[in-house]
């Protein structure tokens, strides 16, 4: 999906919307006061859009002003939504948000959503879960140049994107011991079922779909899990191999990590604005509160989950996946060193 704002004139709204759908007519909700004040289809055709073989007909242009909403240069909280996918358009700007572009590249199968609502009322364009979206929508997030005060999160491949992150956004990211998040992804998925698809997006409940049967099958007793481990399926495996370093070096998710991974992920460390650790979460808040300048008091913190220490003791002292975790451990414990940590 291609969305933008084109002109926001208090009395006059302008923008498009190019639904996924090559001939679907897009919908927009104007939301004020937390209600729905207007809802309209597309207005307006733009013929550009046809040329670039982009719409059927390109009827995607929106022009609202007051004939269709009197008090429309009065809703200075106004927020546009796009009906079909719940997506956030635009939102009016707000006194005191980060005139920042920030993206919090996400690095947990199971995403930190409860630190990410810190900044929804931070930043004028927020958005969390990019990786629950496609390649366009996300590029178009990225993309939103008339906009300063951006909050995006999500476990994208940094690769796939860094052209545009790296062209004014700065990163924040969260590191976790690599036996600890194999721990968590097992814990995790092993209870997500049916829930899959809302904390994993649809693309990756399919792909994750072996690891999930996996997990699910994961016995109670150590010794029994000890030999679990040891026969992990390929197909499985493939999917716990090395995420953090595939994720900052690939440029798609079944890729795997190839010769000078380590030294190019360390490279996309140093460049981010707030590398922490897990373990830390304090120190994370604070030095992100530190960076935007806003009191680290007003941020929540993350999660632990108690059953995860168990489990990825055992996962170290097993052996068992030393091998998946390789690179991973070696850039995890550069890491730690930087930070005085190890």
């Amino acid at each position: 999906m291609l969305f933008s704002i084109e002109h926001d004139e208090g009395h006059r709204i302008t923008a498009y919307v190019v639904p996924d759908g090559f001939s679907g007519v897009p919908t927009v909700r104007l939301v004020s006061g937390g209600v729905d004040v207007f809802t309209c289809s597309a207005n307006e055709d733009r013929q550009a859009l046809v040329d670039a073989g982009r719409h059927e007909t390109g009827r995607c242009g929106f022009n609202i002003g007051t004939e269709l909403v009197p008090d429309l240069a009065d809703l200075q909280d106004l927020t546009i939504i796009e009906q079909e996918t719940d997506l956030l358009i635009y939102r009016r700007p707000q006194p005191l948000q980060i005139e920042k572009k920030i993206l919090r590249l996400e690095t947990h199968l199971f995403p930190l959503w409860r630190f990410d609502e810190n900044f929804r009322d931070k930043a004028q364009y927020f958005q969390k879960g990019l990786e629950q979206f496609g390649r366009e929508t996300v590029t178009q997030m990225l993309l939103l140049n008339g906009i300063r005060s951006v909050y995006l999160s999500g476990r994208i491949s940094y690769r796939s994107f860094s052209y545009w992150i790296e062209d004014g956004f700065e990163t924040a990211i969260m590191l976790q011991d690599p036996y600890e998040e194999l721990a968590e992804r097992l814990l995790v998925l092993s209870l997500l079922g049916d829930a899959a698809p809302r904390y994993l997006g649809p693309r990756d409940a399919a792909r994750f779909a072996p690891a999930i049967a996996y997990a699910v099958a994961m016995p109670t007793s150590e010794r029994q899990l000890r030999h679990h481990l040891m026969d992990m399926p390929s197909s499985v495996a493939g999917l716990f191999t090395d995420p953090l370093v595939r994720q900052l070096t690939t440029s798609n998710p079944d890729d795997m990590a190839t010769g000078g991974a380590i030294g190019a992920a360390l490279d996309v460390l140093a460049s981010c604005a707030v590398v922490g650790l897990r373990k830390d979460p304090v120190y994370f808040a604070q030095a992100v509160a530190g960076w935007l300048g806003i009191d680290p008091q007003t941020l929540t913190t993350t999660p632990d989950f108690p059953r995860v220490p168990p489990l990825a003791a055992l996962l170290r002292e097993s052996r068992a996946v030393d091998h998946l975790l390789e690179r991973d451990l070696e850039v995890f414990e550069s890491v730690k060193n930087a930070y005085g940590a190890g």
